[in-house]
């Protein structure tokens, strides 16, 4: 029996936020997982094909700029951490 869809993708955006997600990325990833579902397919067990993943997987400059910023921002990571991000080697 194929799984409901709606019920799949509320069970999987709660696991993503249980595990730290933001709410509004999980839902993203869960939209953008069913809509590389085909129909008639079971979302609880469809792995899409490599080329669709790879495609989806592409990092522009805007993902760096962005993951650049959150790294920044965040609270959780350790100043000395942060100041790695632009750090340059130097020879001794």
């Amino acid at each position: 029996m194929p799984t409901d869809r709606k019920r799949w993708a509320e069970e999987q955006i709660a696991a993503f936020i249980e595990m730290g997600d933001d709410p509004l990325d999980a839902e993203k990833f869960v939209a953008l997982a069913l809509s590389w579902l085909p129909e008639g397919e079971d979302p609880a067990t469809y792995l899409p094909p490599a080329h669709v993943v790879m495609a989806a997987a592409t990092v522009t400059d805007e993902d760096v700029a962005d993951a650049r910023a959150d790294w920044y921002a965040s609270e959780d990571v350790p100043n000395v951490w942060k100041r790695l991000l632009d750090a340059k080697e130097t020879e001794t």
